[in-house]
């Protein structure tokens, strides 16, 4: 039997995200599921190329970190903006142009964390 490694639970979502580069370049990209230790986000193959040279074999070990920004509509007005800095722990390839991100998320921009757990719990 495998033991559940995660702690908090996940849930799904489908929300568009924004991937913000050391340069302030935005990479658009799709949350699908989040919880209040990490998300797993999926892009296309451009996007994943300037997130990780590493492509499919990116793990923790190569600290590939990124910043993402995500808008919940439904959240309150000081509540809808989660800012979230993230290290990239494993990538999948889903299909020929997709795939899925694994990330731990490492900080949070001011206010983000209790955001992002009340928006959790609407949805638990």
């Amino acid at each position: 039997m495998q033991q559940e490694k995660r702690t908090f639970r996940r849930i799904a979502v489908e929300h568009s995200i924004r991937i913000i580069e050391a340069d302030g370049s935005i990479l658009p990209a799709i949350a699908v599921d989040v919880s209040l230790t990490g998300m797993q986000i999926l892009c296309d193959g451009p996007t994943m190329n300037r997130i990780s040279a590493y492509g499919t074999q990116t793990n923790a070990s190569h600290g590939v970190r990124i910043h993402v920004r995500l808008s919940v509509p439904d959240a309150a007005e000081n509540q809808g903006r989660i800012g979230l800095f993230s290290r990239v722990v494993v990538v999948r390839q889903n299909g020929e142009d997709e795939f899925r991100l694994g990330v731990q998320f490492t900080d949070f921009e001011a206010g983000s964390y209790n955001a992002l757990e009340a928006y959790i719990d609407s949805h638990v």
